[in-house]
């Protein structure tokens, strides 16, 4: 009986170590990705997405919170967000740009 144990043993050690590796690949497939994506990532996407309106320019981050408060207290908007973004593409010429819905 000890000499039966000893051929079933690599046999055991063999599926027990297929077993693990199936469940820790199984695992890595359906683990979520560490890189996800920023909420400024991508501006036209996220325009696209929450249907936000292009507004106006701005020098600074601060007259564009501005606006964009005075939009909502004059009740244009329910809410606004303020990205600073190169204007004229391929000029270097960075803005703050007002989006509202």
């Amino acid at each position: 009986m000890n000499s039966r144990n000893f051929r079933l043993a690599p046999a055991m050690a063999v599926a027990t170590a297929g077993l693990l590796f199936a469940g820790t690949a199984g695992t890595a497939v359906a683990a979520p990705s560490d890189e996800s994506p920023t909420p400024t990532s991508s501006a036209v996407s996220e325009e696209s997405q929450g249907n936000w309106k292009p507004g106006a320019w701005y020098d600074d981050e601060a007259s564009c919170k501005k606006a964009g408060e005075q939009g909502k207290q004059d009740h244009k908007w329910r809410e606004y967000q303020c990205k600073r973004e190169e204007r004229h593409s391929g000029h270097y010429d960075y803005q703050w740009h007002l989006y509202y819905r």
